[in-house]
């Protein structure tokens, strides 16, 4: 990984060709798509908005021509510099300017509910749109399995999570970006600050004013019916986002330096990504975590 770093520091052709490139065979393997949004923010944290906006430029441009020339559109390019390449410019420059991680996920997290805000003025009613076109796919599965629920069953699930299928979509993003800004992140300590990635990432904490928000909007969305909880639960569901990373953050922490081997921090990681059930406790601690600072209770000084 480290080679990739060095290569994409070289200049703006060398980064433009990561991003590029990246972004074109992320088409056939979608991880690889971080990896090119990571390039935009370590160009960006290191050298600064005019760079970062060179290699926008540069990028948009080159994977216009090789999504033409391979698919015969260039909307591509220009799904990825709205939805990733741009969004990730703007946070790696809070991040930046500030130098402090809270702050830039907090921005992140404002975009997310920015996008949330905009389905629902574009869309007169977004739980209908992805109704539709959930029912559309599992109307092909069916056809070629039987499920082992009924249709009535099938139905009140589909119309109740469609209701919340806007927040995920946008959360999903802003969970890409965010590992896209964490590489990035990594990327610039491994070459110009050791340690210092893991440093920020082990003891960044969010302010009381972002749990008051989560509680508020919760209260809101439990309080309001209709379309306007509909909207305050997508809102809400970006800023839990927030306290999922800083619960990883805390626990991240706690088994490090309470003498827990790199095993069993890797076992956790891939519990994370892989036992869903782990994200409630998660947001939990990191909600708490506003107010208890877990991480100086818990951490042998």
């Amino acid at each position: 990984m480290k080679a990739i770093a060095t290569f994409i520091m070289q200049g703006g052709r060398q980064a433009t060709i990561v991003v590029a490139t990246m972004a074109i065979l992320s088409l056939l393997m979608p991880p690889l798509l971080i990896v090119s949004v990571a390039a935009v923010c370590l160009v960006t944290l290191r050298n600064g908005a005019v760079e970062g906006l060179k290699v926008l430029v540069g990028s948009t441009v080159a994977t216009a021509l090789m999504s033409f020339m391979l698919l015969g559109t260039s909307l591509v390019s220009f799904t990825y510099l709205f939805v990733m390449w741009l969004p990730a410019f703007l946070v790696s420059m809070v991040l930046r300017d500030t130098g402090q991680l809270n702050k830039a996920l907090e921005f992140l997290v404002v975009l997310g509910m920015l996008a949330v805000a905009g389905v629902y003025l574009t869309l007169d009613i977004p739980a209908q749109f992805w109704l539709i076109g959930i029912q559309e796919v599992l109307k092909s599965l069916t056809e070629q399995q039987e499920l082992s629920i009924t249709q009535a069953e099938l139905e009140d699930g589909l119309v109740f999570w469609s209701q919340y299928i806007t927040g995920v979509v946008v959360a999903g993003t802003l969970v890409s970006l965010l590992m896209s800004l964490m590489l990035g992140r990594w990327w610039q300590g491994l070459l110009y600050n050791a340690g210092g990635f893991n440093e920020e990432f082990s003891h960044f904490r969010l302010l009381p004013r972002d749990g008051i928000v989560f509680v508020v909007l919760m209260a809101l969305g439990v309080l309001l019916d209709g379309s306007f909880a509909e909207l305050v639960w997508n809102l809400d569901i970006q800023v839990l986002l927030l306290f999922f990373i800083v619960g990883i953050s805390v626990v991240h922490v706690v088994i490090k330096n309470r003498g827990g081997s790199r095993y069993l921090l890797g076992f956790f990681y891939i519990a994370v990504f892989f036992v869903p059930h782990l994200v409630i406790p998660l947001v939990l601690i990191g909600l708490s975590d506003v107010w208890m600072d877990w991480r100086y209770r818990l951490v042998k000084t």
